[in-house]
């Protein structure tokens, strides 16, 4: 049996596939280890995902996670699932490689990852040979969740919106200052929470202040990442993510402004990465 995860820092998406069509779904919180000690990665694997798995004998495990892009985290990443699953093949990889093999297999293409948070780079069909830096929710994460509620809390607490917006954000959440700055830098997974916003927006999508957040987000993410590529134009474009999925509409605008070939657009590399690693093994 081969047990495949697809990981972002809220969710992660797990499949354990084998011979005779066996295949097992299931779902546990999110890893980050730019943002979780290796004790929380230790306790998310024991609690969720050990006694989901443990009558069945793994033989390969592929993990595809948001933070691991260094040697340092997929280290972290590695050693926590060895301590787990000592007799498995253990493989670790940036979460962008995961979207990669599950949009365009082997053959090239730009990648974009729109979720929690955004990252993006360019696939030559084996290896990512470009790549813009992924500056995290504070510095970067143009077009994501995180950032559009943290243009939204922005706006709230500057009263840079429409009032009436403004009052159904309180009437929703009832917000003030201290809560939202309680919860953006002193409590746990902050990126989550600003993303949990993204659910109050699309709810919200017909009002023109929410629609125009939405496409300057997208704008934001084309300026910081795929627009920085040589010959972007050129390429296939796909997205992986919930956020990509939710507001395909504005996303296929933005990248009609900027000439880009959006071709691909999944809401989740898992299922695809599936039929990626059954198909390796077979050959």
């Amino acid at each position: 049996m081969i047990l495949i995860a697809d990981s972002g820092s809220t969710k992660t998406s797990w499949v354990l596939t084998g011979e005779n069509d066996q295949k097992l779904e299931f779902q546990t919180q999110g890893f980050n280890p730019y943002i979780q000690s290796k004790d929380q990665i230790a306790a998310i694997l024991s609690n969720e995902v050990i006694p989901k798995i443990d009558n069945f004998s793994i033989s390969n495990i592929y993990f595809y996670g948001a933070g691991c892009s260094s040697y340092e985290n997929k280290s972290i990443m590695y050693n926590s699932f060895k301590n787990c699953f000592a007799n498995s093949e253990i493989e670790i990889e940036h979460d962008l490689m995961g979207a990669a093999r599950a949009l365009w297999f082997n053959t090239e293409g730009i990648v974009g990852i729109l979720g929690t948070g955004s990252n993006s780079c360019v696939y030559d069909g084996d290896k990512i040979v470009d790549s813009v830096p992924s500056l995290g929710f504070i510095l970067g994460d143009e077009g994501s969740g995180a950032y559009m509620g943290k243009k939204l809390l922005r706006d709230f607490l500057y009263f840079k919106m429409p009032e009436s917006i403004h009052k159904k954000i309180y009437a929703t959440f009832g917000l003030d200052d201290k809560m939202i700055l309680d919860q953006v830098y002193k409590k746990e997974n902050p990126n989550r929470w600003l993303a949990g916003f993204s659910t109050f927006i699309s709810e919200n999508i017909h009002e023109d202040y929410c629609n125009e957040l939405v496409e300057q987000s997208m704008r934001d993410y084309f300026e910081a990442h795929i627009s920085q590529y040589p010959g972007f134009r050129d390429l296939p474009f796909g997205v992986v993510g919930s956020i990509g999925y939710v507001y395909r509409k504005q996303l296929e605008k933005i990248s009609s402004e900027y000439s880009v070939n959006l071709k691909k657009l999944i809401k989740s590399p898992i299922d695809e990465l599936v039929i990626y690693h059954l198909t390796r093994k077979e050959n």
